[in-house]
């Protein structure tokens, strides 16, 4: 339903737990979630309606992971757990404890809803980041029967990613994939290994990945703004551990910068280019708040194809990247993006 890519031999949730993955005793850290969060949203999900994608559920006292969901992008929001951050942001027992309830619930029965995209790629990784972010939270006043199945599931996510990895499309899915397992790995005790394997995996990733001038190879300004989203914190958490980040994650982090002034207009937004859609302003600010040179926009991205002129109130952004079906010849094609 949801165009998930699977391997030619799935693995079904109880074959994971076979693959070898040992379950941290403890976690070391809690990686810092930076999105915006609204902590009204919380009341929402408390009083069970579910709003995701456009779409809203209530759950008339039900798991919202027994339902059928109305849209695979709504199933793919729930799934993801990135509404967590909303309940964090509430900062109350009552919050706390619903978060603990829905992350039960999810392994009690929303690993057997067959309409939820349970294990694509994409977003067991977002579920696993929102999971160590929000750990927090949502092990606060549990017990420990809870806390030894929510560490197992950490455990077999890492497993059941690393086994999917090779099955992943090339493109920004597998950088965030690898991101996950960099971050399961430092911030889980005992699990050193995973975090200098995930560690190269995603230093091949990002220089694969991101252009010289900062652009991605997908062209989707979008795609820059959700990696800094991951990849700052990460950078942070390597520092914390004492552990020294990747070069490329460094260098991959400080090019993505420059790229994203480029891009924005004086309103905060991205130009709409190659699948961008709407912008949330916040998120742009927050990831330019870890910029540290905060020096003028660059006027040219040659690698990533894209130009920006400014005269006095005016600006112009330019694709003038080369066509797709014609990359073997000059011809480019031009889409403008412009402010008054």
């Amino acid at each position: 339903m949801t165009g998930v890519q699977t391997c030619a031999l799935p693995i079904s949730w109880r074959r994971v737990a076979t693959l070898g993955s040992r379950a941290p005793g403890r976690l070391l850290i809690a990686p810092q979630d930076i999105r915006t969060a609204d902590p009204t949203v919380a009341a929402d999900i408390y009083a069970g309606y579910f709003s995701f994608a456009g779409k809203a559920v209530n759950a008339h006292g039900r798991s919202p992971f027994e339902l059928a969901p109305p849209s695979p992008a709504w199933a793919a929001a729930l799934a993801s757990f990135a509404w967590l951050r909303h309940l964090r942001a509430a900062d109350t027992a009552l919050a706390r404890a619903n978060a603990r309830a829905l992350v039960d619930d999810f392994l009690t029965m929303g690993l057997r809803n067959d309409s939820l995209p349970v294990w694509e790629p994409r977003i067991a990784a977002r579920r696993m980041l929102a999971w160590l972010s929000q750990a927090p939270m949502i092990l606060d006043e549990a017990d420990a029967d809870f806390y030894k199945r929510f560490m197992r599931a950490l455990a077999r996510h890492g497993a059941r990613l690393r086994a999917d990895f090779a099955c992943v499309e090339p493109g920004e899915t597998r950088a965030l994939v690898s991101a996950a397992l960099a971050m399961l790995g430092l911030c889980g005790a005992d699990m050193d290994a995973l975090q200098r394997r995930a560690t190269r995996m995603l230093a091949r990733e990002l220089s694969s990945q991101i252009l010289a001038d900062g652009g991605h190879v997908g062209r989707n300004p979008q795609t820059l703004v959700d990696l800094l989203l991951d990849l700052l914190p990460l950078r942070q958490v390597y520092a914390s551990r004492g552990i020294a980040a990747p070069n490329e994650l460094l260098n991959a982090i400080d090019r993505m910068f420059p790229m994203l002034r480029l891009l924005r207009h004086g309103d905060g937004s991205i130009a709409l280019f190659n699948g961008m859609g709407v912008t949330v302003p916040q998120s742009v600010a927050t990831v330019l708040a870890y910029d540290d040179a905060r020096a003028a926009a660059p006027l040219n991205a040659p690698h990533a194809g894209y130009q920006r002129i400014e005269a006095g109130g005016a600006l112009l952004i330019m694709d003038s990247g080369r066509s797709e079906e014609h990359t073997s010849e000059l011809q480019s094609h031009s889409f403008i993006s412009y402010a008054v």
